[in-house]
């Protein structure tokens, strides 16, 4: 299929829309569950465990699925990951309505929605580079990216106001019917077939294969490992933020659904800056480690604030640095990988960067029990500050993200 050279084609448009529907009821769920299990055990740990389910899949079938992603149609994976989401949160919604509604169901469906991301992401990732042309392919992320935030500021900004008037319930219904909605429109996209590895090798050739691939780059190495390390100390943060803001009689629900939503707008408003600015080959990692201190170090001044405006500025210019390193590092890594190699490469990078991030979780949730939830955040962004500068300030890194599409192959 040949690929048409402006940005906005029929296939980019209507994988960057469905996208745009379920992120925002996907915003909403995340609150509603947070809050919903937070007021209904008490438990910090409970939550943390729940939000954890969420990625251990990945973490475990993520190189697995990611060679699936190389060897079967792109397209099947992205429309079932959708369909299978949208009906085990429906049932989860009708659960609820009957008062049959469990914790372990909302466990059971945590993996579930793991499991389909462990397949869906890859696939989405990977064929992104394969329905727009090589110099639109950061620009693609950033605006793709920009359906899901966009959607998540509205969804995040409305979440708390929500669920104080309305309930989870209806929260988890408005979830399921855009997963559906976003299945039913990708069912229109075209995307090119991936020449088939299945008569080179079985599963685990084609995993060592990926491994060897990525273990041609160290700065590749570095980068991975770097996220490794950050997703473990984020994943405290991440789960402890919720009892700060709910414990705090001068922060709440209703703040922590417009912090949320100032994440959003910053993630945005750096997705904008990339869609629009294109960044020199030889500027990238200046770019990605200038925002990725920006962003721990605004983090930390955050946690150390009394002032609730304060903690909102520092939030949404911390998740617009994040986005820009981010991308960066995701549109290299693309360009630098030969599409017969994307899926497994692509889920190997999430898998390796996010193994971690469920522990982060649990263990931020186990401390909570016994700690100052902000005490916990500050250690965690110190420790991020020393992991960075041990593993990123070097030169294969700089060399590995200042990779040129136009004179490197």
């Amino acid at each position: 299929m040949k690929k048409e050279s402006k940005l906005w084609n029929r296939n980019f448009f209507l994988l960057w829309q469905g996208q745009l529907v379920s992120a925002f009821g996907d915003a909403l769920y995340t609150i509603a569950l947070s809050f919903f299990v937070l007021e209904l055990t008490g438990s910090t740990a409970v939550m943390g465990t729940i939000m954890a389910l969420v990625t251990v899949p990945k973490v475990l079938l993520g190189p697995l699925l990611g060679i699936m992603v190389d060897r079967v149609d792109r397209k099947k994976l992205i429309v079932i990951g959708d369909l299978i989401r949208g009906v085990s949160i429906l049932l989860v919604t009708v659960a609820f309505r009957f008062g049959i509604l469990k914790i372990w169901m909302l466990m059971a469906v945590a993996v579930i929605d793991g499991i389909c991301s462990a397949f869906f992401n890859p696939a989405v990732e990977s064929s992104l580079p394969d329905i727009v042309t090589d110099e639109n392919v950061m620009r693609a992320n950033s605006v793709y990216q920009i359906a899901t935030t966009g959607a998540e500021i509205f969804g995040q900004s409305l979440g708390g106001a929500i669920y104080s008037q309305l309930g989870a319930p209806v929260m988890f219904l408005i979830n399921g019917i855009s997963y559906l909605f976003s299945a039913s429109t990708e069912i229109f996209i075209k995307i090119p077939n991936v020449v088939s590895e299945k008569s080179k090798g079985t599963f685990r050739e084609n995993f060592k294969d990926g491994i060897h691939f990525v273990l041609r780059y160290e700065g590749m190495i570095r980068v991975i490992v770097m996220s490794f390390f950050i997703n473990f100390l984020f994943g405290i943060i991440r789960v402890l933020i919720i009892p700060w803001f709910v414990d705090n009689p001068q922060l709440g629900m209703t703040r922590y659904g417009v912090l949320s939503a100032a994440q959003s707008i910053g993630i945005l408003i750096g997705m904008t800056v990339l869609s629009v600015v294109r960044v020199k080959a030889s500027q990238k990692y200046n770019w990605y480690k200038i925002s990725l201190f920006s962003f721990i170090l605004m983090i930390g001044v955050a946690v150390l604030s009394n002032q609730y405006w304060i903690i909102l500025l520092l939030f949404f210019l911390a998740f617009g640095f994040q986005m820009i390193f981010n991308m960066i590092m995701n549109s290299t890594v693309m360009q630098r990988t030969p599409v017969n190699k994307r899926g497994k490469v692509s889920a190997m990078k999430m898998t390796l960067g996010m193994a971690i991030s469920p522990f982060g979780n649990f263990v931020g949730g186990m401390l909570g029990e016994v700690w100052n939830p902000r005490g916990i955040m500050f250690v965690s962004v110190l420790l991020a500050v020393i992991t960075v500068s041990v593993i990123v300030i070097h030169p294969t890194v700089k060399e590995f993200l200042n990779y040129d599409t136009t004179g490197q192959k």
